[in-house]
C-alpha cells in the first residue's frame, strides 16, 4: 500500500514538473496586436492575402505606410501608374528591431565562421572548397565581412564582369557601407582587368538583395509581368540593386 502511495506521489511530483516547461506546458494563446485604424481596409478590398497574413501576426498594429510610401496617391487612383514603393532599407525593420539590425553590421573576425563550417573535413560540406576551386570567389571572399557588404562584395570582386565595378576612390573606402551605388562606381562595358573572368549571373544576386524580390517571378522563372528572370542581362540587374539582403 505504501509503495502505491509512493509510486502515485512521484507521478504527481513527476507530472507538476513536466508542466512547469515552458516548451511542454499548454501554449497560452497571445492575443493579435491590435489592429490600427488606418484605412488599410480599403487596401484589404484587393489584397486579400495580405490581410490573412497581417491580422493574424505581430505586425498588426503597424500601418501599411510604414513599409510603403506613396499609398495615399495609389488609394486615390489604383492603377500600376500609382504602385506603392515597398521600402527594402533595413533601417525600417531596425527602428523596432535595434539588436538584429545592429548585428547586421557586425563584422565577425572570427576565423572559424562559415568558411570553417563548410571547408574543413569535420564540416557540413567538407568538400566544398576542392569543388569550387577553379572559382576565384572562394579566395576574393574568403576575408570576414557582414551582412551589410553582401550585394557590395557580389560586384566588387574581380571576376564578376572583369572588375567593372569598383570602389569609389579606390580599395580605401572597401569598409563603407551604404547604398550599393554610392560605394561602387560602373568603369564601363569596356573596362576589364588583367587575368581575371567575366563571371555573373541573376541567379546568385537573387540572394544579395531584397531591392529584386518583387521584379522577379519565384526563382527567377520567365513571366511577362516580370521585368527579370534568370536569363536577364545581369548588368541590367545589377542597376536595380540598392540595398543588400534584407529581413
Amino acid at each position: 500500500m505504501l509503495k502505491q502511495k509512493l509510486a502515485v506521489a512521484a507521478a504527481v511530483i513527476g507530472l507538476g514538473a513536466l508542466m512547469a516547461i515552458p516548451s511542454l506546458a499548454s501554449p497560452k494563446a497571445k492575443p493579435a496586436a491590435k489592429a490600427a485604424n488606418d484605412g488599410r481596409e480599403t487596401c484589404y478590398a484587393c489584397h486579400t492575402e495580405v490581410k490573412a497574413l497581417k491580422e493574424n501576426s505581430k505586425h498588426a498594429s503597424i500601418s501599411c505606410a510604414v513599409c510603403h510610401e506613396k499609398t495615399k496617391e495609389h488609394l486615390a487612383n489604383p492603377s500600376a501608374a500609382t504602385k506603392p514603393i515597398t521600402k527594402i532599407d533595413q533601417a525600417v525593420c531596425g527602428s523596432c528591431h535595434k539588436n538584429q539590425h545592429d548585428s547586421y553590421f557586425n563584422v565577425h573576425h572570427d576565423p572559424t565562421g562559415a568558411r570553417k563550417d563548410k571547408g574543413i573535413p569535420t564540416g557540413r560540406s567538407p568538400m566544398q572548397d576542392k569543388l569550387l576551386a577553379p572559382h576565384g570567389f572562394t579566395f576574393e571572399h574568403a576575408e570576414p565581412r557582414a551582412h551589410a557588404y553582401m550585394a557590395i562584395d557580389q560586384f566588387a570582386v574581380d571576376r564578376f564582369q572583369g572588375g567593372r565595378y569598383q570602389f569609389k576612390g579606390g580599395w580605401k573606402n572597401y569598409d563603407k557601407v551604404g547604398k550599393v551605388w554610392d560605394v561602387l562606381e560602373d568603369k564601363g562595358a569596356s573596362y576589364k582587368l588583367t587575368e581575371t573572368a567575366m563571371a555573373g549571373n541573376p541567379t546568385c544576386i537573387q540572394c544579395k538583395s531584397s531591392d529584386l524580390i518583387l521584379k522577379w517571378k519565384h526563382l527567377g522563372e520567365k513571366d511577362p509581368r516580370a521585368k527579370f528572370s534568370r536569363s536577364s542581362n545581369v548588368n541590367d540587374v545589377v542597376k536595380d540593386v540598392h540595398n543588400s539582403m534584407g529581413c
